[in-house]
C-alpha cells in the first residue's frame, strides 16, 4: 500500500496492485480510523433531537436545534466532497476532525439556544460532511474481497454512536451535567483514536494517479442519468425515514419517550448491521437492493395499521425493531453502491451531490412536517420508502451489478 503513484505504468496496474491485496496493517489502519470517526458521528447525529430536552432550548426552538444538525451536514457535505476531488482525501480528514472537536467542545460548554445551534452546526460540518471522503476513500483504497464489508462495518459505527448517547440520555436525563460529562468522555476517546491513526493514512492511491496522469486514464466523467437516479431514490429514503422515524418522531409526537426511540432503533441498526456482514457480499447488489426497499416499504405501511387500530407503544417498538432491519439492509446497499457508481475524478462530488440532495429534502420535511397528524406522518414515511422502492426496481431492471468488480 506504500508503494508510490509514480512507479505505475497505467490505471489498470494501479487498480489490480489494490484491488487484489492482502490485508494489511495500512488497512487497519485506515478500518480503525474510519470507525473512530463514524462513531462520533453517530454521537452527534442524534445530539440536536436528545438536546431539546435541555431546559434553555424552549419547545418554540426545538425545530430550529433540528435543523442545525442536517444543515451543518448538509453544507459539510458539499464544500468537503468538491474539495476532496481536487486537493485529495487524506489532506481533509485533519480539517474534518478539527471543526468536529470545535463543535463537541462548544455543545458541552453551551448554555443557551444560539450556542448549541452553532455548536451542533459546526460539528457536524467536520463529522457528517466527513463521511463523503471517507466512502470515497475507503472504497478506493480496500481490496474487492473486502470492500463491501469494510464499507458496511465502518459506516455501522454510526449506529454504535446513536445507540450508545441515546442510552446515556435515556439513564441520565434527569441530569444535564452528567449528559455532558458522558457525551465529552465517548468524543474524546473517538476523537483521540481518529487523531492517532490519521497521522499514519496514506493518500488514496487511485485519487493519486489519476489526479497526476490524466493524460494515461480515458476521460471520466461525472455520472450517467440511471446510476445518479438510483442513488438520490435511495438516498431520500434512507436519509429521510432514519431521520425523521427515530430522530424527530420523538420531539414531536412522543416527547416522554424522546431518548428510547433513537436507542432502540441504533440498537437494532447497529445489531444488525454486524449481522449483515455474513451476507453482504453473497448476494447481488441488485437483488439485495429489492430486498431492502420492498421489505422497508411494507414494514413501514405496517405502522399506519399501528396507528388505526391504536395499539400500545410496545408493538411501535417492534415494528421499530423489524423496519430497523430494513432500514440498516437499505443503509448498506446504499454506502457501497454510492462509492462504486461514480469514478474516481468525481467521486467525492458524485457522493456528496447525492446526500445533498437528500439532506435538503430533509431540511425542507422537518418544517413541512411541523404539527401533521402521526398517521399522516407515517403517510409520508411510507411513501418515502415507496421511492426507495421504485429505485430499487430501476437498478435490478437498469442497472449493473458491482459486487465483485473494480471501481474506477
Amino acid at each position: 500500500m506504500e508503494k508510490n503513484s509514480m512507479r505505475f505504468s497505467d490505471y489498470d496496474e494501479v487498480r489490480s496492485f489494490l484491488d487484489e491485496a492482502r490485508w494489511n496493517r495500512t488497512h487497519t489502519v485506515m478500518a480503525l480510523t474510519m470507525i473512530s470517526g463514524f462513531f462520533v458521528w453517530g454521537l452527534l447525529l442524534v445530539t440536536a433531537p436528545l438536546v431539546t430536552e435541555w431546559p434553555f432550548v424552549s419547545p418554540a426552538e426545538d425545530i430550529y436545534v433540528l435543523v442545525s444538525s442536517p444543515a451543518g451536514l448538509l453544507a459539510g457535505n458539499m464544500i468537503l466532497g468538491y474539495l476532496s476531488d481536487r486537493i485529495g482525501r487524506k489532506k481533509l480528514f485533519i480539517a474534518t476532525i478539527s471543526s468536529g472537536i470545535a463543535g463537541i467542545i462548544g455543545i458541552i460548554l453551551s448554555g443557551n439556544f444560539i450556542e448549541i445551534l452553532l455548536s451542533i452546526f459546526l460539528a457536524e460540518f467536520g463529522f457528517g460532511g466527513e463521511e463523503t471522503v471517507s466512502l470515497a476513500f475507503l472504497a478506493e483504497q480496500f481490496p474487492i474481497k473486502y470492500r463491501g464489508k469494510v464499507l458496511v462495518m465502518v459506516s455501522n459505527s454510526a449506529n454504535v454512536g446513536v445507540a450508545a448517547i441515546s442510552a446515556v440520555f435515556l439513564v441520565a436525563g434527569y441530569s444535564i451535567f452528567i449528559e455532558k460529562v458522558v457525551f465529552l468522555a465517548m468524543s474524546l476517546a473517538g476523537v483521540i483514536i481518529a487523531i492517532v491513526t490519521r497521522l499514519k493514512l496514506p493518500e488514496s492511491l487511485r485519487w493519486s494517479f489519476v489526479s497526476a496522469h490524466s493524460d494515461k486514464i480515458p476521460v471520466q466523467r461525472f455520472g450517467s442519468p440511471i446510476p445518479m437516479a438510483v442513488l438520490v431514490l435511495f438516498a431520500i429514503t434512507i436519509v429521510l425515514t432514519f431521520a425523521l422515524v427515530a430522530d424527530i418522531l420523538g420531539p414531536y409526537e412522543y416527547p416522554r419517550y424522546t431518548s428510547l426511540i433513537p436507542f432502540i432503533y441504533g440498537l437494532g441498526e447497529a445489531a444488525f448491521g454486524y449481522l449483515i456482514l455474513v451476507f453482504i457480499d453473497r448476494i447481488g447488489r441488485r437483488i439485495m437492493s429489492v430486498m431492502a426497499y420492498a421489505g422497508g416499504t411494507v414494514s413501514m405501511a405496517v405502522f399506519l395499521l399501528y396507528i388505526y387500530f391504536r395499539l400500545p407503544f410496545d408493538i411501535f417498538v417492534v415494528l421499530l425493531v423489524i423496519n430497523a432491519f430494513f432500514g440498516e439492509l437499505g443503509w448498506a446497499v446504499r454506502e457501497i453502491l454510492q462509492p462504486e457508481l461514480f469514478v474516481t475524478r468525481y467521486r467525492g462530488l458524485g457522493i456528496a451531490t447525492v446526500r445533498g440532495i437528500a439532506y435538503l429534502l430533509y431540511i425542507v420535511s422537518i418544517f413541512a412536517l411541523s404539527g401533521i397528524s402521526v398517521y399522516n406522518y407515517m403517510i409520508f414515511a411510507t411513501a418515502a420508502w415507496a421511492v426507495g422502492f421504485i429505485g430499487s426496481i430501476l437498478w435490478y431492471t437498469k442497472g449493473y451489478e458491482t459486487l465483485n468488480t473494480s471501481i474506477t
